[in-house]
């Protein structure tokens, strides 16, 4: 059983080392007495709810600031957000699950695996040509018109529904970089030997599984009918090795020229390839390296199922923290808004999982099997509600805070039916603790 009232309350205290002028990207903002301080600059990011610029200006400078009958515009605001590196963004959210991770170690893991997904979402992006030209989209003509979009990959804990690794980039990346990029990263902050990542078709890359074997890591992909297609028709088991050769083909693909030379020196890469067969008849085929002593056909085919869980993790990210309403067209704010927007997620997340964990309550109908869910709208709209207090007040008010936040959701749980799940496909399960209570956060304020 894992309690992380605590351990949020002292991550607040800590949260304060961030504020610091080395994320201004020039040495001389933020040194004159203004309006705004640099701290409040970043708390006006993190409280963002979707508004139109000039209400989350009203919002944060008249009544959160408590400047009565006094004003600041959004142009002042948007030009001194220029000067604040996006990275500070990243680095509270990469910092607070790396903490959350070390603290409770063993608190995710499926024999002794932590269980991620890794998967991509297209956001829409502000229509305009600053916006266009930072993220790559042709600008267009009469006859061809460009939507304004940017690609979205996250990697997600499939058991916590924590958001380990994120990035928002051009269209023009493709999901396999940022999938490298991804399991890269959490090679510096994890012991990536205890990892399985679940990819979903589009992931059906030679060059990913090759980077992933050369970290020591797990994967599990389903593949399309085209990749390995050959060996995979000329096996003679529905559950068998397959020996991919190192050609020149494959290692051209590679760009990192350390994982280059570990895959010429391999010389083969073998890939357990599983055919499942569904009850329409139809076969999906997985490829992993995990081997059978660990996971069986059927537990290949359960662990894969899991995948879906991102989905509803992009779900919220668009629906209960609006990350797709950004407050600029510059691609640093858009950046901040997108970090900002993670680590919110990341807040109600680890809210939504103590309290699931930590109830107690017997249902009712003890001879059906439920599951147990804390509502995220509501716990989203309480800490987007408290955020400023719980990042510059005491340590004693924010103790107050977090306790109240845990008390007043735990009031609110509900009890879903566990219902038996067989096949590979019908995995599109809803999530019930995404259900919404009214509340729409773009109006919020």
């Amino acid at each position: 059983m894992y309690f992380f009232d605590r351990f949020l309350i002292n991550y607040f205290v800590t949260l304060e080392s961030f504020l610091s002028k080395r994320y201004v990207t020039e040495s001389n903002k933020f040194v004159r007495i203004r309006k705004m301080s640099f701290k409040e600059y970043v708390l006006y990011i993190l409280t963002q709810t979707g508004c139109t610029n000039f209400a989350e200006a009203h919002k944060f400078y008249t009544k959160t600031l408590k400047h009565e009958l006094e004003s600041i515009t959004r142009q002042a605001i948007g030009k001194q957000r220029m000067y604040i590196n996006p990275k500070l963004f990243l680095d509270i959210s990469e910092s607070f699950i790396d903490k959350l991770y070390g603290e409770f170690k063993g608190f995710s893991k499926f024999k002794g695996y932590i269980i991620c997904a890794c998967d991509g979402s297209i956001f829409d992006l502000p229509n305009t040509p600053t916006t266009k030209k930072a993220f790559g989209i042709p600008a267009g003509n009469i006859f061809q018109r460009y939507l304004s979009r940017g690609r979205v990959s996250c990697i997600l804990d499939v058991h916590s529904k924590h958001i380990l690794t994120s990035k928002i980039e051009s269209k023009n990346v493709s999901e396999i970089t940022l999938a490298i990029e991804h399991l890269n990263n959490l090679n510096k902050r994890f012991d990536l030997r205890k990892f399985i990542t679940i990819y979903d078709r589009g992931y059906g890359s030679t060059e990913l599984m090759i980077n992933t074997v050369y970290l020591d890591s797990k994967f599990l992909i389903r593949l399309n009918s085209k990749v390995f297609r050959k060996r995979i028709v000329n096996m003679n088991s529905d559950d068998g090795i397959i020996e991919v050769n190192m050609i020149n083909p494959f290692l051209e693909k590679i760009s990192d020229e350390k994982v280059r030379k570990f895959a010429e020196e391999m010389g083969r890469l073998k890939v357990r390839i599983v055919k499942v067969k569904l009850k329409t008849g139809e076969t999906e085929i997985l490829a992993t390296n995990l081997n059978k002593n660990e996971f069986t056909k059927e537990e290949l085919k359960e662990l894969y199922a899991k995948r879906w869980t991102i989905e509803t993790g992009y779900d919220k990210l668009k629906n209960f923290i609006a990350l797709e309403e950004f407050s600029g067209i510059r691609k640093e704010i858009i950046e901040q808004d997108f970090y900002a927007g993670i680590f919110m997620y990341n807040l109600a997340t680890t809210v939504k999982f103590d309290i699931e964990k930590s109830n107690n309550r017997e249902p009712k109908n003890k001879d059906k099997k439920y599951v147990i869910t804390a509502n995220f709208s509501s716990i989203i709209t309480l800490i987007y509600d408290y955020i400023f207090q719980l990042i510059y007040e005491s340590k004693s008010i924010k103790e107050k805070i977090i306790d109240f936040i845990l008390l007043l959701v735990s009031k609110e749980l509900s009890y879903n039916e566990i219902k038996e799940e067989s096949e590979l496909n019908s995995i599109k399960k809803p999530d019930y603790s995404t259900e919404h209570t009214g509340f729409n956060k773009r109006s919020m304020h």
